[in-house]
């Protein structure tokens, strides 16, 4: 039988990834490496990284997180390094734009079986075949002709709650942010982007955006929130983000029967 192995944001954390997964029971003539977005930033082997998931080929499935799009906004849209950025190996190097269009055609979901791979995680206010559609459309703009345009204007809060009416930027940039930057959410939709803490310290009117009800029956899977440290109210929830990049750990879970392995100070822990 095949197995997928979710493994959380690497964040350009390259020599741990690769003990990481030498230290999994992983079979690259049939198994999978889900990678849940954020390949890139923080840490110190960001090139190293994509040049490695991308040499996986098939047996990597991406998808897009927050620090992927920023990246692809300074070498596509002319925005700006910020001073926490640090994947200058990949700025710098001559594979820089050959590996970011490469990253630009990653989905932002991924759906197989029982399982839905997503960077931040699906709004409550969508079913998940919304939610494919609506990722459709921002995957359509980044790999087409538009898709200078699009990192141009990918930057922004507003609007901060969904609308069907929504069109043009104001529509993807909305879509892009519930799939890539969500954490708290309020039930009308409407996101709240202060909170980066654990659920100790949701805002007033707001709830993690996975303790709503769902009435899909697919497992999710998402990273981006490191201060969850894996875990999340939700049995159909799976959190893997975490903090690899803040000194934690790295964690690869197996989607077909639960067990978790976990990169921590050069040595890998499981548990089924």
């Amino acid at each position: 039988m095949s197995r997928t192995f979710a493994i959380g944001d690497v964040q350009g954390c390259y020599e741990p990834l690769l003990e990481l997964i030498d230290a999994l029971p992983f079979d690259p003539t049939s198994d999978k490496l889900w990678f849940v977005g954020d390949l890139v930033n923080r840490g110190p082997h960001n090139l190293k990284t994509l040049e490695y998931v991308r040499e996986l080929g098939s047996t990597a499935v991406v998808v897009l997180g927050n620090h992927d799009l920023h990246l692809l906004a300074i070498v596509f849209g002319g925005k700006k390094p910020q001073r926490s950025d640090t994947f200058h190996d990949v700025l710098g190097s001559p594979a820089c734009e050959d590996l970011c269009h490469w990253l630009r055609f990653q989905p932002l979901i991924h759906t197989s079986n029982n399982h839905v791979m997503v960077h931040a995680g699906i709004p409550h206010i969508w079913t998940l075949d919304q939610a494919t559609n609506y990722a459709h459309e921002v995957e359509d703009t980044i790999n087409g002709a538009d898709y200078v345009s699009y990192f141009e204007q990918m930057y922004g809060k507003y609007p901060d709650k969904w609308d069907l009416s929504l069109t043009g930027m104001d529509r993807l940039r909305i879509i892009t942010n519930y799939l890539t930057r969500m954490r708290f959410i309020a039930a009308d939709g409407q996101l709240e982007f202060a909170h980066k803490e654990g659920l100790a310290t949701t805002p007033t009117g707001y709830k993690g955006w996975f303790e709503y009800p769902r009435s899909d029956t697919k497992n999710i899977v998402f990273g981006h929130w490191a201060a969850l440290e894996g875990k999340t109210s939700n049995p159909n929830v799976m959190a893997t983000d975490t903090g690899c990049v803040w000194g934690r750990e790295l964690t690869a879970v197996c989607l077909e029967d639960g067990t978790c392995y976990q990169w921590a100070d050069g040595e890998v822990a499981f548990q089924a």
